[in-house]
Order: C-alpha cells, then structure tokens, then sequence
C-alpha cells in the first residue's frame, strides 16, 4: 500500500497519516516501533531513498512489511529523487506513505507515480472567505461541539487560515473547560488572542539578542504606545523559542545554516544575514531555551488564568525572561 498526501493544511495531513497508519497497524497504531518515520531533512541519513527502499523491505514483528512514513519528501535531492522513482516504478509491494508540501505531475517522483497509476490525495489551505465554515465543520466533526458563526468569524481573522494552530488553539480551550456545551464568541475571545497585529521581528530581534535593556524598551512600547495585549506577546515568543530550539538542534548536528534556512521555509538571506538566527540559537543555548518554553507556556496559561491580573503585572512578568549571557 503506497499513498502519497500533499498540500499545506498540516491539520488535515496529519489526520491523513493518522487514518494511513491505523489502517496498516490497526490496534499497533499507538506503538511507535510499529512503523518508521524518515525525515528528507535529516542530515544523520547518508541517503534517505536507500533508507525508505530498505525500511519497506524490512519484516515487522507487527505486520509482514515495515511500515514507513517519509516526512518533507520536497527536500529530497534529484539523485534521490531519481533512485526513489526508479524503485516506485516497480510497483513495490511495501506500506509507504509520502508527504509532500507540493508535487508536479512532471517531476521525477510525479512521473513515477503516474507509471503505476497512483494519485495523490491534496489537501489545500481553506480560502479566507470559506475559513469560517471549514472552523465551524472541523469543530462538529472533531470535539463534537457546535460553535458560533461570530466565533469562527473571529478566529479566522484573529489567526488567519494557520489549521494546525486553530484547532489546537479549541482544543486548548475544550482542555481547561471540558464542560462547556459549545464554543461562544465570548469564551473563544477570552482565549484565542489575535496573532496577525503584531510583526514577529520587532519583539524577536533583542529577544533573541539576549539583549534586556532593548527588549524591555520595545516590550513597553508594544503594550503601552502600540496597545498590544502581553498574552500575544507570549504566544509570538513561545513561538520563536521553539524555532530557536529546532535551530539549536540541526546546529548540533551539524548543519549548514543554508540547509537549516531551506528545512525551517525560510528565506536565506533573511535567516543568515539580516537576523542572523544561528546566532541568536547559541545565545540562549538548548538547556535555556527548553527551561523558556517551558516558562512560556506556564505564562499563557497564567495570563489566561488572572493570575496577572494587570497589563503592568503581565509586562514585569515577561520583562523577566530575558537574562543576558554571562
């Protein structure tokens, strides 16, 4: 069984890959050595085409095959590409799925695919104008909860058309109010704040400089002069320390910031010249930045909770995180 997913709604992709591995696994589905995920990315695999060809030939204590799952298949090499579509055009008789962000019908793997009469299943990002109902059926279909048409009004616009984030964002709130009979305007206001006001780099930069004196000046500035509200403040960080962290990681192992730029979708210049991300990484350095998201996260949950119950007390709060290095 070999299926192919693509497109840029994370949500639905990963329900895809749920749905691939408990229809290979069944009842093993919740094993992780019951099936193997590669990702195209990862600098540790001398060739991922030769990795995914011996893991599918590879007999599993679970079924008669290894199941295989290949992350960010976009990233293969063209050599990979051509040895991976060489073996795909055989028509191989293993248990693979594919998950591309986007594949053409022309490419090397396309054509390969198109040999053995395999289509790929596309799930696309949701138009703006049809986001609000996509909110209001995934959150019937999901939670097994109805929601305000107003409510789905506001989080498309307070989050835009970012899937993953929308239903992790409900399922946040269905966490600390698991009683609730369904989600109303003003329980999704009290939780969901918007995201798209405030641009990332006037808060990242002197965060991710370590730099106190600068980062609690625009920290006043945004709260005070631009009327940001400090709980968006924490979702950004929190955000871009778990960036930090993935770029920390692939420094250890060893990667070349062009190739962290390419894995992370950002564009090079912009990560290695103008912000200088690599950097900004080994400021806080693994140990720092696990203890912040952690702190981070604590802090989300205390602004939502009115443990701060002032604008003044939630910015000293967030005025603490940032240490310089010693």
């Amino acid at each position: 069984m070999i299926s192919v997913i693509t497109g840029e709604d994370f949500f639905s992709k990963n329900l895809a890959i749920e749905a691939f591995l408990k229809k290979a696994l069944g009842e093993s589905i919740n094993d992780p050595m019951a099936y193997k995920t590669i990702y195209a990315t990862d600098p540790q695999i001398p060739s991922v085409a030769e990795a995914i060809i011996e893991a599918c030939d590879t007999v599993s204590m679970f079924s008669e095959e290894q199941t295989v799952i290949l992350r960010q298949a976009d990233e293969l090499k063209e050599s990979e590409n051509k040895l991976l579509a060489e073996w795909l055009s055989r028509n191989p008789d293993c248990s693979l799925l594919m998950e591309f962000k986007s594949l053409k019908a022309t490419s090397t793997i396309g054509k390969a695919l198109k040999t053995i009469k395999l289509k790929a299943e596309t799930f696309d990002l949701p138009k703006d104008y049809k986001l609000p109902e996509w909110i209001m059926e995934n959150c019937k279909k999901h939670f097994n909860k109805n929601i305000d048409r107003n409510a789905c009004a506001y989080i498309a616009e307070a989050i835009g058309n970012d899937t993953w984030k929308i239903m992790s964002e409900l399922k946040n709130i269905l966490f600390l109010n698991p009683n609730i009979p369904a989600f109303s305007e003003n329980i999704v206001k009290s939780f969901i704040v918007p995201t798209r006001k405030m641009q990332a780099f006037e808060i990242n930069k002197f965060f991710g400089d370590r730099n106190p004196e600068a980062y609690v000046k625009k920290l006043h500035e945004l709260i005070e002069e631009q009327k940001i509200e400090p709980i968006v403040i924490v979702s950004q960080l929190f955000n871009y320390a778990v960036q930090l962290l993935h770029i920390a990681t692939m420094l250890e192992q060893n990667m070349r910031g062009e190739d962290i730029a390419k894995a992370l979708h950002i564009n090079e210049y912009i990560f290695l010249k103008l912000n200088n991300e690599p950097r900004k990484a080994m400021n806080w350095g693994k140990p720092l930045l696990c203890r912040l998201i952690k702190r981070l996260a604590e802090l989300d949950y205390e602004f939502k909770s009115d443990k701060y119950p002032t604008k003044t007390t939630q910015e000293l709060a967030l005025a603490a995180l940032v240490i310089p290095p010693r």
